[in-house]
């Protein structure tokens, strides 16, 4: 499971809008250094282009590379996150430890048609005021979620299952006793007797 184009749609927005929002004063100063002193226009404004167009490539293409290496891997007892382009990073979600799972949307996120789903871990409760989700080792982030209603709901099943799990072992501790009281006959402790009376005539032939 990955996140939906919705998801790239957005991040792509705010690409190309952090990339107007970078260019204009840029623009404009270098218009004013061109009426000002053409000469010296040349030697500084075709530089700084050709820099913020070879980041805004790479920028771009990290862009679609964060898109296809973001996946979310659901099985019966875990939930595993996998995000990363150049450093890779792996978080594994057991649903023992699973406390709450939120639904956030805000207005873009709406228009594009997706919502993240926050999982709250034991330990955690939150991500902390100047912590983002995805950072902290007590919440796991799905970001680009097209139906999150469905996967909360087949996420809290799993937890559900998971912690009706061991209800089962007061039930097998009754079927399979650690210790059972013995009750020995007669016929037992003559046995014993006989065992204990040809134990001490071979001590004492030795």
């Amino acid at each position: 499971m990955r996140p939906c184009d919705g998801w790239l749609r957005y991040r792509k927005v705010g690409f190309w809008i952090g990339l107007l929002a970078t260019l204009l004063p840029i623009s404009a100063g270098g218009l004013v250094i061109l009426i000002t002193r053409p000469g010296l226009a040349v030697a500084v404004l075709v530089p700084v282009f050709l820099v913020i167009l070879g980041m805004s490539l790479a920028s771009y293409v990290s862009l679609h590379l964060g898109y296809d290496t973001t996946w979310y891997v659901l099985s019966d007892r875990a939930l595993r996150i996998r995000r990363g382009v150049w450093t890779i990073h792996e978080t594994t979600i057991t649903f023992d430890n699973v406390q709450n799972v939120k639904i956030t949307q805000g207005p873009l996120q709406r228009l594009f048609g997706f919502s993240d789903l926050v999982i709250e871990t034991a330990g955690g409760g939150g991500s902390g005021p100047h912590q983002q989700p995805e950072q902290s080792s007590h919440v796991g982030l799905l970001q680009g979620v097209e139906a999150p209603s469905v996967l909360r709901e087949q996420i809290m099943e799993r937890v559900r299952a998971s912690r009706s799990a061991g209800l089962g072992d007061e039930h097998d501790t009754e079927l399979h006793p650690a210790s059972a009281p013995t009750n020995w006959s007669p016929a037992h402790l003559e046995a014993l007797r006989e065992i204990s009376a040809h134990v001490a005539r071979l001590r004492a032939r030795a």
